[in-house]
């Protein structure tokens, strides 16, 4: 059922894109305005080869290079303990090895979460990195556009349009259209 929606998704997305330059070519030839002149773009590609990008991914790595040395210390202390308990637990008495038990489980449980807490946070500097990079790529791609004369900038990675020259917008139009149809 998933994949069925993944792919309707890529599907809908992609029909989008085509509907969108559709009518980008459409209100260009329609208007009478000069020619369309479409560009594409890989983000991606960008990003890991400019400079601010590599230095990025090389600060991201430092992160969770860090991050994952304070886990694997974390880590080796709780194998050590439960690894104690293993070699102590016929020497106990029972009440003694079952509350050992549970507050080496509670431990575990906690690693469990920090792990998880780590990851989170890993997740959300790569985030925070990246849309800055974006936000930056934007308005240099939106100056290129413009100076070079560019119509539309499509994404090479995935669907979707990341510059149109606002000329070629007809969403006030469709939204009086729309408006007059659905009442």
């Amino acid at each position: 059922m998933k994949s069925r929606s993944t792919t309707a998704s890529v599907f809908v997305g992609c029909a989008i894109v085509c509907l969108g330059m559709c009518l980008a070519v459409a209100t260009a030839a329609a208007a009478g305005k000069e020619s369309l002149k479409i560009g594409v773009v890989d983000f991606r590609e960008v990003v890991l080869g400019s400079k601010a990008g590599k230095a990025a991914k090389s600060r991201l790595e430092k992160v969770a290079e860090k991050l994952q040395k304070e886990m694997k210390a974390e880590e080796a202390k709780l194998l050590a303990r439960q690894k104690e308990l293993e070699a102590a637990a016929s020497r106990l008495a029972p009440a003694e090895r079952r509350d050992r038990a549970a507050t080496l489980e509670r431990d575990a449980a906690t690693f469990q979460r920090l792990l998880e807490d780590k990851t989170e946070e890993l997740k959300n500097t790569e985030t925070e990195s990246l849309q800055k990079l974006a936000d930056q790529f934007d308005s240099l791609l939106k100056a290129y556009a413009t100076e070079k004369g560019f119509s539309v900038i499509l994404e090479a990675q995935r669907p979707g349009i990341l510059y149109f020259n606002k000329n070629l917008d007809i969403s006030a139009e469709m939204i009086k259209r729309f408006d007059r149809t659905v009442k």
